[in-house]
């Protein structure tokens, strides 16, 4: 669990619950004209759930939001978001076949605009349907890598837009082997093919750095959009930016503040805000990574902003502190036991540079999947103000 800050286009913050489109929200009149408004308004930012339930069906088709490719053996996609501007729970769905078994990574590109939502297929990345039925026969079977788990999960991929209508796509892979980084680059403006480049590492600050060590340890948690750079962070180390734009591609490497560095996720977040990256994390008082923030052990939530020079040097500087035993003397906390809270998954507001998000859960029933639903709250903080902007129940 653990919302993601998307900018300006449609995607949502989902609650493990389908959303009810027979519900008198989704059905009434006026909710049906919004549907088929084209001037319909979609909010400036949204919030994306890292997990999705789906269940329900597919809802209409000419919901402003929908979109329907193509898969690389000819399946019909269906793709669509239900959008709130935060702190409003939301959801989205996808439609395919589920059929048949179907191992290909297929990469197709949601774009939003004045017109209806497109769903385009990229070209393949890593083999034709056709390639790796080749290699099934051959081998038969695809082991299940570590590079593939990453790639279930999207975690070396990015996507940048620059005007509207030029982007680049990038994946990133770093396999611990001795060939290096490796990345996969399809740029709209002057192709519609992958390229392979093998990008130089070259630490910002000129600290020393073992190259062998950082390609085994290098491990990316997200891939954010940063001004021309595809940014991929790993949370244990720092960031590597690239200017993707660029016919000379580089990753350059940033190191994380050595205090706000951790090894679990969910309790560090990178953003961009009014343009700046920032990086917040909370961090317990006896300087170890705790899961549980109890009145026994307190922690400090930093914010750190990034400063660049006219040279490209990259520097972290603190910009705002917040202690939690302000945090808990609050009127929201002061009827509540402490025990075992948890206070996990910042985020970074997009349209409000001082503002976090932070998902607090308490001790509850462990219901289905796993997942705690009871006494997990979403709170926005303005760390400029000290002050708790708003608080609502995420998931009950």
């Amino acid at each position: 669990m653990g919302p993601r800050a998307v900018p300006a286009g449609p995607a949502c913050l989902d609650t493990y619950k389908k959303p009810d489109y027979d519900s008198p929200s989704f059905s009434s009149p006026a909710a049906t004209a919004a549907r088929n408004s084209p001037a319909m308004a979609f909010p400036d930012w949204i919030m994306l759930d890292c997990y999705v339930f789906r269940d329900g069906p597919f809802p209409h088709d000419d919901d402003p939001t929908a979109a329907v490719g193509h898969n690389s053996r000819g399946d019909e996609v269906r793709v669509c978001f239900r959008l709130r501007a935060p702190p409003f729970q939301m959801g989205y769905l996808v439609s395919l076949r589920p059929d048949k078994a179907y191992k290909v990574f297929d990469y197709l590109l949601y774009r939003a605009g004045a017109e209806q939502p497109s769903l385009d297929l990229l070209a393949p990345l890593g083999g034709s349907f056709a390639e790796l039925q080749a290699r099934l026969e051959a081998d038969g079977l695809i082991r299940l890598t570590n590079q593939r788990l990453r790639k279930l999960k999207c975690l070396d991929i990015g996507v940048l837009c620059r005007d509207d209508e030029e982007f680049v796509v990038a994946e990133l892979q770093i396999t611990r082997s001795e060939s290096g980084p490796e990345l996969h680059v399809l740029r709209s403006a002057t192709s519609d093919q992958w390229e392979v480049k093998r990008p130089l590492i070259t630490p910002v600050n000129d600290i020393a750095l073992d190259l062998e060590q950082f390609l085994w340890d290098w491990d990316a948690d997200t891939v954010i959009p940063f001004g021309n750079y595809l940014c991929w962070v790993d949370y244990c180390l720092g960031i590597l930016f690239c200017d993707v734009f660029d016919e000379n591609l580089q990753l350059q490497y940033l190191e994380f503040p050595a205090d706000g560095r951790a090894c679990l996720y969910g309790y560090q977040t990178v953003g961009v805000t009014d343009g700046v990256m920032k990086f917040v994390a909370p961090i317990s008082d006896d300087g170890l990574v705790a899961e549980n923030f109890t009145p026994a052990v307190g922690f400090t939530i930093i914010c750190w902003i990034l400063r660049m020079d006219e040279m490209d040097k990259m520097m972290w500087e603190k910009e705002t502190v917040l202690k939690s035993d302000l945090l808990w003397s609050l009127d929201l906390f002061k009827q509540r036991p402490h025990h075992e809270r948890r206070v996990q998954f910042p985020l970074i507001s997009i349209d409000e540079p001082s503002v976090i998000y932070l998902v607090l859960r308490q001790n509850g029933n462990v219901e289905e999947a796993g997942y705690n639903y009871d006494e997990t709250w979403l709170l926005a903080i303005d760390m400029s103000k000290k002050n708790l902007k708003m608080s609502f129940p995420y998931i009950k």
